[in-house]
């Protein structure tokens, strides 16, 4: 496995954000957790939004934000399990 792990969304086909393979297994655990926390606590606060007292666009943001944290968080563990192959 090269030393840098491409992430899933990185746009227009560019390989921007990179995951560093060689990073300690704890590392690379709290980076995923992180970003999972971080996303499920977005998801958490979408959920006790009001219909009545929400800016139209919130949804969307909170839905982008937490779909991109959800992903980093995956790409980074899926570096742990190829290490483990």
């Amino acid at each position: 496995m090269s030393q840098y792990f491409p992430q899933t969304d990185n746009p227009v086909g560019s390989n921007v954000l990179l995951i560093d393979t060689h990073a300690s297994v704890s590392a690379l655990l709290a980076c995923a957790e992180q970003r999972i926390q971080a996303a499920k606590n977005l998801l958490r606060c979408l959920a006790l939004m009001s219909a009545r007292s929400h800016d139209p666009h919130d949804l969307s943001a909170v839905c982008e934000a937490s779909s991109l944290l959800l992903q980093q968080g995956c790409d980074v563990l899926q570096v742990l399990v190829l290490q483990d192959a």
